[in-house]
């Protein structure tokens, strides 16, 4: 019995070690966007005073600020746009970041993008709105903001 618990101990004291270890990202635009959507604000300043582009994309499309919104992280939105991120540009499927923070129900996030100038009646290829993202998740405090800024 001893003897298993000490292995289940050696394991997982590897299992800790290990995953302390430094990730590597194949991009800059990757470890931006992953920084983004973990809501590393000092990561996500450091990159940008570095003068990395705050625009890069990752491998999968996004933008730092479209993962930040999509996953309600308003203080990294916010770093993110005083750093001049684009609040119009678009994944791979035509969603802007507002639809993003609007499918997650992140009403802080929307507002912010709202002031910040995001289109609110902006349709992407198949004819979605973020009102329409927003109405679907049942988001009456996102539909009422968005209504409020002209979404039809």
């Amino acid at each position: 019995m001893r003897s298993i618990i000490f292995t289940l101990c050696i394991l997982t004291l590897f299992t800790f070690c290990g995953s302390s270890q430094k990730k590597t990202f194949a991009t800059p635009g990757d470890e931006l966007v992953d920084a983004s959507e973990n809501g590393n604000e000092k990561r996500v300043a450091a990159l940008a005073a570095q003068g990395i582009n705050i625009n890069l994309r990752s491998e999968t499309g996004y933008t730092a600020l479209m993962a930040a919104s999509e996953r309600g992280q308003l203080q990294v939105v916010n770093t993110l746009l005083a750093s001049k991120a684009d609040v119009h540009g678009l994944n791979r499927f035509g969603w802007n970041a507002l639809m993003l923070a609007c499918v997650g129900g992140h009403t802080d996030v929307a507002r912010t993008l709202v002031a910040a100038g995001a289109r609110v009646n902006y349709r992407s290829r198949n004819g979605e709105t973020a009102l329409m993202l927003a109405q679907r998740g049942g988001h009456a405090e996102l539909v009422d903001l968005l209504k409020k800024a002209g979404a039809q």
